[in-house]
């Protein structure tokens, strides 16, 4: 398949097809570790878990996730992109099928521990194929991460509604690590396309080759570690409602599970349109003139105001109607926020050290996987859900103030 997204000074640009496969892995990655928040009411009862225990389980995935990330955006820049991804997407289907059979917590925990060996694969190598997606069509193909990432949720809690309602828990996991698992056909198709000629990146902005920057001096970027703050403080948002929303729906407001589907896959629905939207507008911007730096900037900023004031009014809502209200207000900044994250840090680093930048922002910046499950479920034992929800806000709007100041221009560095 001929390569829309490519240009004339960058040949290596992925199709379209490859694109799509890429943004399919992210939202597989998404329906399988959110699984465990749309069965959490089911499990919880049964496994008799506390909210701690339960935060801890979620929290578990990130202890081996964040530092494959960070592995996996070294290895991304080394060995073959096509092997590194099949080896991760085998790890975490199997991984996600066999919580079908988890006896407790520890079960839980040690196979949370095998889904984040697998799944921190997913974004270094899809941050390195995308990187190569020339400026003024950056966003558009990016969309495929954030799209994903809210699809997969979307898909995850309603279909796995549906099965939770007729089947139960157990059958989810293993239907959906069976559906993952089939990924790996179409992926098998693309393997010259993914590696190619092994060869230095090549810079779509002069044609030349770009040999990756050494981790000493990536390190030592200031801006890597204000965009890896942003990056914390925008999944600590979004892993606070993958995980707890469900929850709080159901043992909270007192939804049954057929209508905590609804809700939540209101929000991912929301998500993903406003991701698409966003970029498209972005990318219309850019290609008509417009600065990518204030282009990207202003709507990194703006959607997080949203994310912000969405979350407290959320966590005060009463009645259907104003739960949804601030859910899609809340969704509405989420989607382009985690395109904000990507393509910023893609930019930044350049083609040639893509991969290595968004392991170190990935991987640092997804630290709020591991704290914040826990803080959440400490918090939610001692003193309810509005503290959770207020904290939340204070860290989305902590991370609006690094990254406009810390940020100030999104051109690429010039190593």
């Amino acid at each position: 398949m001929a390569s829309v997204f490519a240009d004339r000074t960058h040949p290596a640009a992925p199709s379209l097809g490859l694109v799509l496969v890429i943004g399919a892995a992210i939202m597989l990655n998404y329906v399988d570790r959110g699984a465990i928040s749309v069965a959490a009411p089911l499990i919880k009862d049964e496994m008799g878990l506390s909210a701690t225990g339960y935060g801890l389980v979620v929290s578990s995935f990130y202890w081996t996730y964040v530092p494959v990330l960070m592995i996996a955006g070294w290895l991304a820049d080394k060995v073959s992109v096509h092997r590194l991804m099949a080896a991760g997407v085998t790890i975490w289907a199997l991984a996600t099928l066999a919580t079908g059979f988890a006896g407790g917590l520890v079960g839980l925990v040690i196979l949370r521990l095998f889904m984040g060996l697998g799944e921190g694969v997913a974004f270094p190598c899809g941050s390195k194929l995308l990187a190569r997606v020339p400026e003024a069509r950056r966003s558009s193909a990016n969309v495929t991460l954030s799209a994903g990432i809210a699809l997969g949720p979307l898909v995850g809690t309603l279909v796995g509604g549906l099965i939770l309602e007729s089947l139960g828990w157990r059958p989810m996991f293993l239907i959906f690590g069976a559906l993952t698992l089939l990924w790996l056909l179409p992926w098998w198709r693309f393997r010259g396309a993914v590696d190619g000629p092994v060869q230095p990146a090549m810079s779509a902005a002069v044609g030349v080759a770009v040999a990756p920057v050494s981790y000493p001096r990536l390190i030592a970027n200031r801006q890597l570690w204000a965009m890896t703050f942003f990056h914390f403080t925008g999944t600590y948002a979004l892993y606070f409602v993958l995980a707890w929303l469900p929850l709080w729906l159901v043992k909270v407001r007192g939804y049954s599970i057929g209508d905590m589907a609804l809700l939540t896959g209101l929000f991912y629905l929301v998500q993903a349109a406003s991701g698409l939207v966003v970029a498209w507008l972005c990318d219309r911007l850019i290609a008509s003139g417009h600065a990518i730096s204030g282009v990207r900037r202003g709507a990194g900023l703006l959607v997080l105001v949203l994310v912000a004031v969405g979350i407290v009014a959320l966590g005060n809502a009463q009645g259907t109607f104003a739960i949804a209200f601030w859910l899609v207000v809340v969704a509405f900044g989420a989607g382009p926020t985690t395109m904000t994250l990507f393509t910023s840090g893609q930019t930044l680093a350049g083609p040639g050290s893509a991969g290595r930048w968004m392991g170190v922002q990935a991987g640092v910046g997804n630290l709020a996987g591991v704290i914040g499950p826990v803080v959440t479920g400490i918090i939610v034992d001692n003193a309810g859900y509005g503290p959770a929800f207020l904290l939340t806000a204070a860290i989305v709007v902590a991370g609006g103030v690094v990254f406009g100041f810390g940020v100030p221009r999104l051109t690429p560095i010039d190593w």
